[in-house]
């Protein structure tokens, strides 16, 4: 009889132990090694930074460094769309006294942008997308001027699990045609970083 008794209460202490060890691992992060190498699904987060700087150079005056910085965070509502919205900011520093910039697209300038991409495979470590976004110029702002309608085009791949490189390019136009009466297009292409979180 006290066998028995013995033999059932060890075998209760091994069953609540390796429930109580089975909910700690459920409870516990994977660490990045042994996570899942996909892009994104439902309810991932990513944040992206992408910039560039270019000069030009004259033997008769100095030229500014322009330069182009963009930041914006993004979260998959399915396995496949993803809602997202930043900030882009460009702009010129250093070289001679130059002429008051214009205002009005093309002037460099702070925009905020909101859209949605769509990406083909997701769930694996390289995906193409396409997209639209609205931007809306913050800055230098001239009368006439109600923003931007843009269609994206993109290929993301990982270098781990959390973060990922991509190319993009886009091509759109304004909504309201400016004060020449004519509608400003925009071309837009950049290379970046983007981490999932």
């Amino acid at each position: 009889m006290r066998t028995r008794v013995r033999a059932a209460a060890v075998a209760g202490m091994v069953l609540a132990w390796t429930g109580a060890a089975g909910a700690q691992t459920a409870s516990t992060p994977l660490p990045e090694e042994v996570e899942p190498r996909v892009i994104g699904a439902a309810g991932t987060m990513m944040a992206s930074f992408s910039g560039y700087v270019d000069r030009f150079f004259s033997s008769e005056r100095g030229l500014p460094f322009n330069y182009s910085m963009q930041i914006d965070v993004g979260r998959f509502v399915t396995n496949d769309f993803v809602i997202r919205g930043g900030l882009r900011g460009s702009g010129s520093v250093g070289g001679d006294e130059a002429e008051d910039l214009p205002n009005g697209p093309g002037a460099p300038a702070t925009h905020a942008f909101a859209g949605v991409l769509y990406y083909f495979t997701p769930q694996s470590i390289l995906s193409a997308y396409v997209g639209a976004d609205y931007w809306g110029q913050l800055t230098r702002r001239n009368g006439r001027d109600a923003g931007s309608i843009v269609g994206l085009a993109g290929l993301q791949g990982l270098l781990s699990s959390r973060v990922g490189v991509f190319v993009e390019g886009g091509y759109g136009a304004a909504l309201v045609r400016d004060d020449d009466d004519v509608r400003v297009t925009r071309m837009l292409g950049q290379i970046g970083v983007r981490v999932r979180f």
